[in-house]
């Protein structure tokens, strides 16, 4: 199945309708691109402008079952930057939603400074406005990795994501680069009885300034679907079978 096409056999697919949201960064533009699927339904989020396979995934998803994406382009590929008199000023657009995962962003990259903070404090609150968050209403976050870059692996204890880790189901028949977390037990045992891989995030979870802390803290529901690059048909079942688990719409999931 190559990307764009039918995900759901015969179902009928619809075109969905693009609306462009364009904010600056001062000399740098970003498009946060709004693709609206034939009917409301699931909410999901692309923050990485690299990660395409996922951002296509839920397009054909939506084109069939509805719903909407909020996908961020720039051609800067998985970083925002700030652009001033030529120089690139980056972080990460994963970690700009809590005031201390943005400075630990900004100051891995060595572009710490009161004016990129309140600039890059001002981007992330205008897609936090763009995306809409309410408690009621579950985030899903869909992302790629590269091989063994990020596996299911890094959520055991002792791990890179292990203190943010409650609870982890492992399925060795599964790529290791394929696997979802959230913060909704419901929705780890239902994905889990599908054998698949899965964390549950923990309670009051490290602060990274990840959309997924800020859903948490806001008391929503949030999921992240993670797929290695190029996995479009995988990443097309985890999106369906997580779609009928909530119901297929943009609602508190049934499984609760």
């Amino acid at each position: 199945m190559a990307a764009g096409d039918n995900p759901a056999g015969n179902a009928s697919t619809h075109a969905l309708t693009p609306v462009t949201h364009t904010l600056r960064l001062e000399d740098e533009k970003v498009w946060v691109r709004e693709y609206l699927g034939p009917v409301p339904g699931l909410n999901f989020v692309n923050l990485h402008d690299n990660e395409n396979t996922s951002a296509e995934a839920a397009k054909a998803y939506i084109r069939v079952h509805g719903g909407r994406l909020i996908e961020l382009e720039h051609g800067r590929g998985r970083t925002v930057v700030i652009r001033r008199q030529g120089v690139l000023h980056h972080f990460d657009p994963n970690r700009m939603f809590t005031e201390e995962g943005l400075k630990r962003s900004l100051d891995y990259f060595h572009n710490l400074s009161d004016e990129n903070l309140e600039l890059a404090s001002d981007f992330a609150r205008q897609v936090v406005e763009i995306i809409g968050l309410e408690p009621d209403r579950p985030v899903i976050a869909v992302h790629n990795n590269t091989p063994g870059k990020l596996t299911i692996h890094d959520f055991e204890p002792g791990q890179w994501y292990g203190n943010d880790t409650r609870d982890i189901f492992t399925n060795p028949a599964e790529d290791p680069d394929d696997f979802f977390f959230t913060n909704s037990p419901a929705l780890f045992r239902a994905l889990k009885s599908l054998r698949y891989n899965i964390a549950l995030m923990k309670e009051n979870p490290p602060d990274r300034g990840s959309l997924g802390n800020l859903v948490d803290a806001l008391g929503g529901i949030y999921i992240l679907v993670e797929a290695e690059h190029g996995h479009f048909q995988r990443q097309i079942a985890m999106l369906e079978d997580l779609g009928r688990l909530l119901g297929g719409t943009s609602s508190t999931p049934a499984a609760e």
